[in-house]
């Protein structure tokens, strides 16, 4: 008999990357007892998200929100690091079912001179702005916890706002607003390609303010 026993990144550390690898372990077992040395057995990876299409596809939860306040932030186990929650209003759900008020769960850093930053490539989040929210509902803690970085959380002032090329940096010549890119991404979900063949060309955020 053999029991396998899976270690994967979590969810906002793999995101902020795009894709990485998690390790499979597999170790004999008999009654009852398991192998305290597990081996390698192979290794897989996580899903692409480089296209929004496949962030849908990955996500139970998609929706758009307005940052209310802080409600509290946890100290984790590595120095410097926080997990922070945040109460949002949602407007609006592309997928799954968010409503009202909700909490989102997101992780910040604090550097060497104390100063309080979202990582790289990380987004903090602002009282009073609005995003689009993607990524897992935690059913335990009742909260979002959302793909690190831009991944899944993206500044979305509004739902009209006009979305652009994250890859080009340039505007949408189709001049999809936020709420039209997300219901597309939604409706056409797809999970991603293997990560050596992914191709982000048209993965669509929101123009930042000032280049609309």
């Amino acid at each position: 008999m053999k029991k396998t026993r899976v270690i994967a990144l979590g969810v906002a550390a793999v995101a902020v990357l795009g894709a990485a690898a998690f390790t499979v372990w597999v170790g004999d077992s008999g009654n009852e007892t398991y192998v305290s040395e597990p081996t390698v057995k192979e290794d897989l990876l996580v899903p692409d998200l480089s296209k929004d299409e496949y962030v849908s596809y990955a996500s139970s939860d998609v929706f758009h929100a307005r940052v209310v306040k802080k409600v509290s932030q946890n100290e984790t186990d590595l120095a410097g690091e926080l997990e922070q929650q945040w109460q949002v209003k949602v407007t609006k759900a592309f997928k799954g079912d968010a409503e009202g008020t909700a909490i989102v769960n997101t992780m910040a850093y604090v550097d060497g001179e104390g100063n309080e930053t979202a990582g790289e490539g990380g987004v903090a989040l602002v009282p009073g702005r609005g995003y689009v929210f993607a990524g897992q509902y935690d059913a335990d803690n009742e909260r979002y916890e959302p793909f690190g970085g831009i991944t899944g959380a993206r500044l979305s002032q509004e739902l009209d706002s006009p979305a652009k090329s994250a890859a080009r940096s340039t505007a949408s010549e189709s001049g999809e607003t936020v709420e039209e890119h997300w219901e597309q991404a939604v409706t056409n979900e797809r999970p991603g390609p293997p990560v050596d063949g992914a191709t982000p060309d048209s993965d669509m955020v929101e123009a930042p303010e000032g280049e609309q």
